[in-house]
């Protein structure tokens, strides 16, 4: 197995962008079938953990097959990061009428938070300024931005648990699995995978050149640790297949062919990509209701919808 080249690190060449493309297709495309399965009527949530400077609430906004008016959308990062998307949007006036607002008052909460400044508080945008790793700070800050227990609700999170000890990453997995106590819930996680072989020993030590090492990566190293991982701290089903496999079969073939004419984007190093992708996985796991999983037949009935958001097929371990 070779080696990652040095072109094939590079943020700005085809193989990482079309890697980019992928992740971010693939994501944006389990939070459309989730909402387009949620039934009417119930609410829906959309929980972004680690959610840096993502903007798929606004990608939903202003795409009217995947918006619903009765969604609520979290974003929780650490201050410094939410208070610089914060200041950004209030400096973009255009954006406004994506959370409905005419003003800045109608934007930013009129209260400090605990940490000093204003949270981005609109009907349907949230964010939450909070360590996820500090339990009780990310519970009290949930609260305190209208998170409810009995709305459907799916979680993401892109690269941030790997980043973190195993054990914090651990606890936030649980809490994911038990704060949507009265309505069906999913989880969304893509990250690094496969560490131990040549192409994943060189990517490890990449990451932590670059000072953000892979904190947990050696505690669950294979596909099959995560499947364990997820089941063991209370999700019912854990499906997830390497971005190899999302690539190739399970996004949109037409959107795929549009990137891969796209001038200037053609690739010659498959071999690269192939290993590249095969060392990131996509992983989805879901929960219905404490009712439906304790074997209540109609609430079971009610929630099986959730088990069917997963962009690839549920077959147990993936692929």
């Amino acid at each position: 197995i070779r080696k990652p080249s040095s072109s094939s690190g590079n943020p700005d060449g085809p193989t990482m962008r079309r890697g980019y493309y992928a992740r971010v297709a693939a994501m944006r495309e389990n939070v459309a079938r989730f909402l387009a399965r949620c039934p009417a009527g119930r609410g829906a949530q959309v929980v972004s953990l680690g959610s840096g400077f993502d903007t798929t609430y606004f990608w939903l906004r202003e795409n009217p097959a995947h918006w619903r008016n009765d969604l609520v959308y979290f974003e929780v990062d650490f201050p410094e990061i939410l208070s610089k998307k914060v200041s950004a949007i209030v400096k973009r006036q255009s954006l406004w009428p994506l959370l409905d607002a005419t003003t800045k008052e109608d934007i930013v909460a009129a209260e400090l938070n605990m940490t000093g400044t204003r949270d981005l508080r609109t009907k349907h945008l949230r964010y939450v300024q909070a360590d996820m790793r500090l339990t009780q700070e990310l519970l009290t800050s949930m609260s305190a931005a209208g998170f409810r227990p009995d709305v459907p609700t799916i979680f993401l999170s892109e690269c941030v648990l790997v980043y973190m000890q195993a054990s914090a990453g651990d606890t936030i997995i649980g809490w994911a699995s038990s704060a949507v106590t009265d309505a069906p819930c999913a989880i969304v996680v893509y990250e690094q995978t496969n560490p131990n072989d040549p192409f994943g020993q060189v990517m490890v030590q990449n990451f932590e050149r670059r000072g953000c090492p892979l904190q947990s990566i050696h505690d669950y190293p294979t596909m099959a640790s995560q499947r364990e991982r997820y089941l063991q701290h209370g999700w019912d089903q854990c499906n997830l297949v390497d971005m190899c496999q999302v690539y190739y079969k399970h996004l949109d073939p037409k959107d795929v062919e549009r990137i891969q004419k796209i001038p200037g984007e053609q690739m010659d190093e498959f071999e690269q990509w192939h290993f590249l992708m095969a060392h990131y996985f996509l992983l989805v796991a879901t929960r219905t209701s404490r009712g439906a999983s304790s074997g209540e037949g109609a609430a079971a009935a009610d929630d099986a919808w959730i088990h069917e958001v997963s962009i690839f097929a549920a077959s147990p371990g993936g692929a």
